[in-house]
């Protein structure tokens, strides 16, 4: 098996820095191909989640209930803060994501919220509370998965996956041609379950767990190589990899995720054996590419109230009707620096401490990349 390599670290950081500039690249209407879709860093954030949960299960058995507390543990006190703070800004939804002065036109989502908060606002707070927010379609409870902050969607969806996790990778086997049929069964059905949810589950986002499923089961499956990885000649954990970019090509709603994880994925698994792979490790053995992936969980939670903050009470008077990118960057250049401020203590004095009481130990060890949740900058 190998070590520690900071490559998932890095992605996630990464991964969380895109969410956060499709959000400026949102409220300024500035249409900036994949940049935009924030939504598609998120999925490498559940392929990412599934790899280190099942890396996790396989290396250290323990029982559920340790299991599921340490998971809980690592989500909610965060969770909470980033909660509290969304409750707070809601009120800045309409007149930033909804209707703010580089907008082409107003966009209803966002400006009905409020309305819709005050409709069902106990269930609202009893499900975020439960991080089950994400189960329920809004035609049941509108806007359900998205109330208070949008980003807590993927928390719900995350803590949905940690409650059947170990389940699932338990029926996870690639050490017989058994196992493998077994295995692609699975996925088939995850992949049919998808599509027969979709027909019928309606929200704004997938934050319903049948929805994903898939690519949770594709991060299960790469660690169950990873295992294998070190000891697999290059050229041929290539043609694996090769074959399953194929098949979450053809199956995936979105394509980019897949090559971004499995590229990752490769340069991680081919750790100093190719010259590639060398150019990789210098380039993520950049402290600050590293100190982000430590940070990224609290950039993702807490970067919207923030900058719904800022641009309302700062850019927006400020700027007033200058061009787009002139609002993009003021928003950018306020608000990025406090979002890593509060992230950084958030890790130093909550996230870092919490784990390392939920561990039962003193001190917590440096973290590494395989053995912590993607939601820590997911989602």
């Amino acid at each position: 098996m190998i070590k520690h390599v900071p490559h998932f670290e890095v992605l996630r950081g990464a991964a969380a820095l895109w969410v956060l500039g499709s959000h400026v690249l949102r409220i300024t209407d500035i249409k900036a191909s994949y940049f935009s879709r924030g939504d598609q860093a998120v999925e490498v954030f559940i392929i990412l989640s599934g790899f280190v949960i099942a890396l996790m299960r396989l290396n250290e058995e323990e029982p559920y209930g340790r299991y599921i507390f340490r998971r809980f543990m690592r989500l909610y006190p965060l969770f909470l803060i980033a909660l509290f703070l969304g409750a707070l800004t809601m009120h800045l939804y309409a007149p930033v994501f909804g209707s703010s002065p580089w907008l082409a036109e107003e966009q209803a989502g966002f400006l009905d919220r409020v309305e819709n908060a005050s409709s069902g606002l106990w269930a609202h707070i009893a499900l975020h509370l439960a991080m089950l927010h994400g189960v329920v379609p809004d035609t049941v409870l509108p806007q359900a998965a998205l109330m208070f902050s949008g980003p807590l969607w993927s928390i719900s969806l995350e803590w949905q996956f940690y409650l059947i996790a170990p389940l699932l990778i338990a029926l996870f086997s690639f050490g017989s041609a058994r196992g493998y049929i077994a295995s692609a069964l699975i996925l088939v059905t995850a992949i049919g379950l998808q599509w027969l949810t979709a027909q019928y589950w309606v929200a704004g986002v997938p934050s319903f767990l049948p929805l994903r499923l898939p690519l949770f089961i594709m991060g299960i499956a790469s660690a169950l190589l990873w295992h294998r990885a070190r000891r697999t000649r290059p050229w041929i954990l290539a043609a694996v990899l090769a074959v399953a970019i194929v098949a979450g090509w053809l199956f995936a709603p979105n394509k980019l995720p897949i090559l971004i994880w499995f590229v990752t994925y490769f340069l991680a698994a081919t750790h100093d054996r190719l010259g590639v792979s060398r150019l990789a490790d210098r380039m993520v053995a950049w402290p600050a590419s590293r100190f982000l992936g430590r940070i990224s969980y609290g950039i993702y939670v807490l970067h919207v109230p923030i900058m719904m903050a800022v641009t309302y009470y700062l850019v927006i008077p400020l700027v007033g009707d200058q061009p787009a990118i002139i609002g993009a960057l003021m928003i950018l250049g306020l608000t990025l620096p406090i979002v890593l401020i509060l992230a950084s203590l958030s890790f130093t004095f909550i996230e870092r401490p919490v784990i390392s009481w939920a561990r039962g130990r003193r001190r917590t060890p440096e973290p590494i990349a395989p053995v912590r949740s993607a939601a820590e900058g997911s989602q």
